[in-house]
């Protein structure tokens, strides 16, 4: 499990989502440039303690996209770390920037994954999302709001 300032923070991979996939093979023309587009998103049910990551990836060719994923991991945190995430300041659950990059990974491992799957014997398997450092989208620790308590 991942340590945050010497305190063990223990979670458990609770679902996984394919919030969007877009497979448009017939806009790829061989020999044009492709470029790659990601962004990450995080949220928080306080209610439940989960905790999703969402990683988005548009495969491009001249700005028109031709492939669209969005995939999603909900995490639950155990009570002992909700707690110690949501009380280094007030009104905010905190991640911690290398948890948070950590729970990326896994996100866009997932992404990966699912995106083999759903080309898989098609021309566009040959596009995968980079194993680029994921963790580097991540500047800072991430700071989400949380629900008022009744």
């Amino acid at each position: 499990m991942p340590d945050t300032a010497n305190q063990r923070v223990n979670f458990a991979l609770a679902q996984i989502t394919t919030e969007q996939i877009e497979l448009l093979p017939e806009i790829l023309e061989e020999g044009k440039t492709i470029t790659i587009n990601a962004g990450l998103n995080f949220g928080i049910d306080t209610n439940q303690r989960l905790l999703k990551v969402l990683f988005k990836n548009i495969f491009l060719q001249e700005e028109v996209p031709f492939i669209t994923i969005e995939t999603g991991c909900v995490f639950a945190i155990d009570p002992d770390s909700w707690t110690l995430f949501s009380t280094q300041q007030e009104g905010y659950f905190v991640l911690p920037k290398n948890f948070a990059g950590y729970l990326a990974l896994l996100t866009a491992s997932t992404a990966r994954g699912i995106l083999h799957n759903k080309t898989e014997n098609t021309i566009l398997n040959r596009f995968f999302i980079p194993a680029n450092n994921i963790e580097d989208m991540i500047q800072q620790n991430i700071a989400l709001q949380l629900e008022p308590q009744p």
